[in-house]
C-alpha cells in the first residue's frame, strides 16, 4: 500500500507518517512538501492508494490543489488534512474531488480512528463544519429571485428570459448563489435553500 503525505511542515509529515506506519506496518509512505513534489511523486509512480493533502503549501496558492490533482490523477483518492477552521472549506474540497476532509485540530484518538477507516478502505464522510463557524448565507434581492427559479428547476436561459437579464449575468448570479450556500451544484443549492426555508 502506497500512501503519499503532502504537507509543507516536515514535523507534521513525520508525525503523520509514523501514525500511518503504526496502523499499517507494510505501508509504503512517501512525503512531499510542495505541489511540484506531489506531481513528481505521482509522475514517477501514479499507483497511489491514498493522498493526504494539506491545501496550503508552496505551489498551491494560485490554483486549487484538490481540483488540479483530481483532474490529473482521478484514480487517486484525496483526503484533505487542513489546519484551517474556515467555514465551508470541507464542502468546497468535496465539490472539487476530495473523498474526505480531516482537521488538524482533531484529537489524536479521533485522527487515528479516521485514518484506520481510510486505510481499511472505508469511506470517510466530509467532516461537519465546526459549530458556530457557518454564518447564515446572504443573497442580494436579485440573487434571491434567481434562486427561486433555480429551485423550480429553471434553466439559465429561462431565468434570463423571465428576469430580463443576459444568460451571462444569470450564470454569475448562480455562481454567487452556489458559493453563498456552499453547494457543489444546483441540486445541492436547491436542497440547502429548502432547508433554510428560503423556498
Amino acid at each position: 500500500m502506497r500512501i503519499l503525505i503532502a504537507d509543507d511542515h516536515a514535523l507534521f509529515r513525520d508525525a503523520l507518517a509514523r501514525l500511518v506506519r503504526s496502523l499499517v506496518a507494510e505501508a509504503r509512505v512517501e512525503e512531499a512538501g510542495s505541489l511540484d513534489e506531489i506531481r513528481a511523486c505521482l509522475a514517477a509512480d501514479p499507483d497511489c492508494e491514498l493522498l493526504l493533502l494539506d491545501l496550503r503549501m508552496p505551489g498551491c496558492f494560485d490554483s486549487d490543489p484538490v481540483e488540479t490533482l483530481h483532474r490529473a490523477h482521478p484514480a487517486v483518492p484525496i483526503v484533505v488534512i487542513s489546519g484551517s477552521e474556515q467555514a465551508g472549506e470541507a464542502a468546497r474540497a468535496r465539490a472539487r474531488g476530495a473523498v474526505g476532509f480531516l482537521r488538524k485540530s482533531l484529537a489524536p484518538d479521533a485522527m487515528q480512528q479516521a485514518l484506520q477507516r481510510l486505510l481499511a478502505g472505508e469511506e470517510l464522510e466530509i467532516a461537519p463544519e465546526p459549530a458556530g463557524l457557518r454564518p447564515e448565507p446572504h443573497l442580494t434581492p436579485r440573487q434571491q429571485e434567481v434562486l427561486q427559479d433555480l429551485v423550480q428547476g429553471a434553466s439559465n436561459k429561462q431565468i434570463a428570459q423571465r428576469l430580463g437579464l443576459s444568460e451571462g449575468t444569470v450564470k454569475l448570479h448562480v455562481a454567487a448563489i452556489l458559493l453563498a450556500l456552499e453547494a457543489g451544484n444546483r441540486t445541492e443549492a436547491a436542497a440547502r435553500a429548502r432547508a433554510l426555508g428560503w423556498a
